[in-house]
């Protein structure tokens, strides 16, 4: 405690800034503290970015992305071009803070922007109603160990 007051004082002395003590919201992301270390939900930024898409009436999901549906380059017109590419913006914000979960479809879904199909925006629809479905999920990071591990299946 005396080395974050320090550090608090000295950012003061340099800085103008105020001291809100504990974090509660920061980025988007909704700090809790635990017994066993912090969890990182960003509930709240997804609700409001299905409330921002309410007109696409997306179905909750139980997986990010369908194998089944074969994404290819949109030959044809167009569609919602800048939405798609904010909403995938979106979404990438989504996945490098706390849903690492929808990576893959992002990263898929991401090399469209330029040019959406209606097939995209269902493959997109498909990443929200997965979100929608797994709102209240998010990271736990306990005390210890110190090294972070990860894992996740190539699927």
């Amino acid at each position: 405690m005396k080395a974050i007051s320090e550090t608090k004082k000295y950012l003061n002395s340099n800085f103008k800034m105020k001291d809100l003590n504990e974090v509660d919201t920061i980025l988007g992301i909704k700090v809790k503290r635990h017994d066993g270390g912090f969890a990182l939900c960003q509930s709240h930024y997804i609700e409001k970015i299905l409330q921002k898409l309410n007109h696409l009436q997306i179905k909750e999901a139980l997986t990010p992305y369908d194998s089944k549906i074969n994404v290819l380059v949109n030959s044809g017109k167009s569609v919602a071009q800048l939405e798609y590419a904010s909403t995938i913006g979106g979404l990438m914000y989504a996945s490098h803070s706390t849903k690492p979960d929808i990576a893959f479809a992002v990263c898929k879904l991401s090399r469209y922007t330029s040019n959406p199909s209606t097939l995209h925006w269902k493959a997109v629809c498909r990443v929200f109603g997965y979100l929608k479905k797994t709102t209240n999920l998010g990271l736990f990071y306990s005390r210890f160990p110190v090294v972070l591990e990860g894992y996740s299946d190539a699927s």
